[in-house]
């Protein structure tokens, strides 16, 4: 028997589940849903609804399965198969995620204070420095999304520092601006990519994720149907 088998034999059926849809241009969408069915590597998850658009999905796609289990949460890589019905869609476990994976795939929603710095480094043509402080939205292993007040005045060499809680050490690490655009006045919406990131930093990043996730299953059970 696989690891992959035994896992989803102990899985039980109407499990919560946070799924990140995968969308035709690249993007993904959190949801809530149940498992339903499983039969041998063939899940089907039930979805609120109007928690998807069919149009929008990009079946053949693999996504992430974070699944409830005895208090646990059991994360799967798994590939979006079909749309079965508006609030029902069929995937294809692949095998679980491994740390490693963490880093490349697990994210999740969450709002903790954030501020960017950047110092100079006194040459004539790199940007004086700043400081400036915001707001997370979607947090993973491999970088963070934000709102700042004011777009950041240069793409490299930022520290973030992102504050978990009054009793957890800020998490401190160096990155990059990959994209920024204005939302609304006075608002832009920044995402970074961690550069140079030690494996105790990324560690911490993922260890917030999880409990967070734990969280929100926990806030959210009894709400989705």
């Amino acid at each position: 028997m696989t690891a992959l088998t035994e896992i989803l034999d102990k899985l039980y059926n109407n499990a919560r589940t946070v799924v990140d849809l995968p969308g035709n241009e690249n993007e993904y969408f959190r949801s809530e849903a149940v498992l339903a069915k499983k039969e041998d590597h063939s899940l089907e998850l039930v979805f609120p609804p109007n928690a998807f658009r069919a149009d929008a999905l990009q079946t053949g796609a693999d996504c992430i399965l974070n699944i409830e289990h005895s208090g646990h949460t059991v994360s799967l890589i798994a590939q979006l198969d079909r749309v079965i019905d508006d609030r029902r869609l069929g995937f294809t476990a692949h095998k679980p995620l491994s740390p490693e994976s963490l880093r490349n795939y697990f994210r999740v929603s969450i709002q903790l204070p954030i501020e960017a710095r950047h110092e100079g480094n006194q040459t004539e043509d790199d940007t004086a420095d700043w400081t400036m402080s915001g707001t997370t939205l979607d947090l993973s292993g491999g970088g963070v999304l934000a709102v700042f007040p004011e777009k950041p005045p240069s793409p490299s060499r930022i520290q973030l520092t992102i504050t978990t809680s009054a009793a957890e050490p800020p998490i401190i690490c160096s990155a990059d601006v990959i994209r920024s655009y204005r939302i609304r006045k006075n608002k832009y919406q920044v995402a970074f990519h961690f550069s140079d990131i030690a494996a105790k930093i990324r560690d911490q990043l993922i260890s917030c994720c999880l409990q967070e996730q734990r969280r929100q299953l926990r806030e959210n059970a009894g709400k989705l149907f």
